[in-house]
């Protein structure tokens, strides 16, 4: 989400549901009255709400720690707290981003991962000390310990926290029981192994996991600066750049104006990449993975000052990179058939490593004279070559077929091989594992065709014949993806006539009533109705023009037109609606049956349901979880279609 963006109030209220959902009334209700009032200093919250400021502080300390509400700092006369949106709304991608995490790097990752999800931001010391507890004199009298406010079940006598306890590696492994693959409903947990439960076993493995998503972007380390407000780090990086590219002085003319904002954008790019940088603990290499740790009576462990002090939080930047990965091979997949999309995976997930953002937020603007950046002067780590794909797709396994989903005369013309017959059929069969290195590569190159060749174009060709090269088109897929969603939309409310309408002025810009007739082929009467209620929903944009001094409706020229900015930003307002609904829903279905909930959650009916529970008290409890069930699907694609209008491409900033 752009920090420049209109918070509207339906998102306030999406997110003041999520913040009391997860964290509570006390949070929510001060939440509230920063997202009601905007930026407030302590004492101006205490006016606006009915608690005292010691409450108050306490809910702030938990907004502080999740990063849900930005602060000034301590170097002005009072302290302002703002709302940090991104990360407010990032709490209803808690499960996916666990998920995304498992499918890349694994169950141990995903645990890290979810682990930095609860607490917020932490020093790997206190992480290290949450998984592998230090053994203390007091520790045979005390069951539960608290590091960085999470209770840590700790088993004293012969079973070690890190053993084939009911709790391990700290909270349950980082994992809700709904979560979690191997636990049974209602937190009745199995005993798995140490590899089926991804149990992490030893500080050096956690220093690796760690050391490893540092590298690839999914964690960053945590700073000072980013408590700062996008109003407060703009007004302090900016004077900065005054200092330094004009020597102090407020600039007055458009080119000292135009250094001082481009010194200021370079700034904020150099703050942003130093929080992304990975940290060179104990002077380790970059190219090894970490550095081993002494550890002291097998149980607990010592590390450095500087690799136990280093703070780190999720970076949600590379979650929206993730997101946008799937939702691409997703759509692929339904286009194209599911070994193109595998390849077309393949390709992306390759490409993640060198793509910290969808979009930069801070880039600099285009000089006057400077044209568009050429085909020949794009990065070379962005070119994806056929045969180093095929290469990639071996390694990965080594039985792959590439000849799925691929017409039978592209298979005869890249394995020169028999024919195709009337039937549509081969005519001498195809093995994949007993082709040439160079007919794979042609193979392979034929589904990257069909990838181009589609209208979202999925992959656009750069240089080369026999091994081309070829790259993705981030920016032109996402507005293709953003004007379908809005179609979809538009052909579900009003029909084929709405798209239909839609189409004609994206093609042909501003049009009168007799213009937008003629390039319809329809009479006026039948879309003035059509042109009146997108206007209204906030598709369609509408202008009056009058022709004489004075307004009159038969004197003045009425003009329609799309444009995709607004239309994006309505669909993403009417997304926020509806997940405000889910979550009212899910709200009201959980009261009409809490007593029977807290029953159930009861340790003693727990695993014992059958035993203690009535027959409708059972239907009704799974009656429960159905709906649930699907109120939750619904919620997580909602959110995948605020992913697509929010994240892939550029603020969302109305011209």
């Amino acid at each position: 989400m752009s920090y420049n963006q209109r918070e509207t109030p339906v998102l306030a209220e999406l997110c003041t549901l999520l913040v009391e959902d997860v964290h509570g009334e006390l949070a929510a209700r001060v939440y509230s009255v920063l997202a009601r009032l905007g930026r407030q200093t302590l004492p101006g919250i205490v006016r606006a709400s009915y608690l005292n400021a010691r409450q108050i502080k306490y809910g702030l300390v938990i907004l502080l720690q999740q990063h849900l509400v930005c602060h000034s700092g301590s170097d002005g006369p009072a302290t302002y707290y703002d709302i940090d949106w991104q990360s407010s709304y990032a709490i209803a991608r808690v499960g996916k981003i666990a998920k995304l995490v498992q499918a890349r790097f694994g169950k141990k990752s995903a645990n890290v991962m979810s682990n930095l999800l609860t607490l917020g931001h932490t020093r790997m010391a206190d992480l290290q000390e949450a998984y592998f507890p230090t053994k203390t004199d007091s520790d045979d009298e005390a069951d539960d310990g608290m590091v960085n406010g999470n209770a840590l079940k700790r088993k004293r006598g012969d079973t070690d926290t890190n053993g084939h306890a009911a709790h391990t590696n700290g909270v349950a492994n980082g994992i809700l029981a709904e979560h979690n693959g191997n636990g049974a409903v209602n937190g009745v947990h199995k005993q798995p192994t140490a590899e089926d439960e991804g149990d992490i076993t030893s500080p050096e493995e956690l220093y690796t996991i760690v050391h490893k998503l540092l590298k690839e972007g999914w964690i960053r380390t945590m700073s000072e600066t980013q408590y700062l407000s996008p109003g407060d780090m703009h007004d302090q990086l900016q004077q900065e750049a005054i200092e330094t590219e004009n020597s102090g002085i407020t600039p007055t003319g458009l080119k000292d104006k135009d250094r001082v904002r481009r010194a200021t954008l370079r700034l904020k790019r150099e703050m942003r990449d130093e929080w992304c940088g990975v940290p060179d603990w104990n002077g380790m290499p970059s190219n090894y993975s970490v550095k081993r740790i002494k550890t002291n009576a097998g149980n607990g462990a010592t590390t450095s000052s500087q690799s136990g002090n280093t703070v780190i939080r999720v970076n949600p930047e590379k979650i929206s990179v993730a997101m946008r990965t799937e939702q691409l091979v997703q759509l692929v997949g339904q286009r194209l058939g599911p070994v193109t999309a595998h390849i077309y995976r393949i390709v992306l997930q390759t490409g993640e490593t060198t793509t910290p953002r969808c979009f930069d937020e801070w880039s600099d603007p285009p000089l006057p004279s400077s044209a568009l950046m050429s085909e020949d002067e794009r990065a070379p780590e962005f070119l994806i070559a056929t045969r180093d794909l095929t290469k990639t797709l071996l390694r990965l396994n080594p039985d792959f077929d590439f000849c799925e989903d691929l017409d039978p005369h592209a298979i005869v013309k890249a394995t020169k091989r028999g024919h195709v017959e009337k039937t549509n059929h081969l005519s001498q069969p195809v093995d994949p594992a007993k082709l040439s290195m160079e007919e794979k590569s042609l193979v392979v190159s034929k589904h990257i065709k069909l990838l181009a060749d589609d209208p979202f174009h999925f992959m656009t060709w750069h240089s080369g014949n026999d091994n081309s090269l070829w790259f993705v088109e981030f920016d032109e897929i996402a507005k293709h993806i953003i004007h379908a969603e809005v179609e979809k939309t538009i052909l579900s409310r009003k029909g084929n006539l709405g798209v239909k309408l839609i189409r004609a002025l994206k093609k042909k810009g501003k049009l009168d009533e007799r213009a937008a007739c003629s390039a319809m082929m329809m009479s006026p009467n039948d879309i003035r109705g059509i042109v009146n209620d997108l206007a209204v929903q906030g598709f369609v944009q509408t202008q009056e023009i009058p022709k004489v001094d004075r307004r009159e409706a038969k004197l003045s020229q009425h003009l329609i037109w799309y444009d995709r900015q607004r239309a994006r930003e309505k669909l993403l307002i009417d997304t926020y609606k509806g997940m405000v609904r889910i979550y009212q829903r899910i709200a009201f279905e959980r009261e009409k049956i809490q007593p029977l909930l807290s029953k159930a959650e009861r340790s003693d009916v727990v695993g014992n349901e059958e035993k203690w529970l009535s027959k409708g008290e059972l239907d009704a409890l799974r009656k429960w979880k159905e709906v649930q069930e699907k109120l939750l699907l619904q919620l997580s694609r909602e959110d995948d279609l605020v992913a697509t209008l929010r994240d892939f491409y550029g603020p969302l900033v109305s011209v």
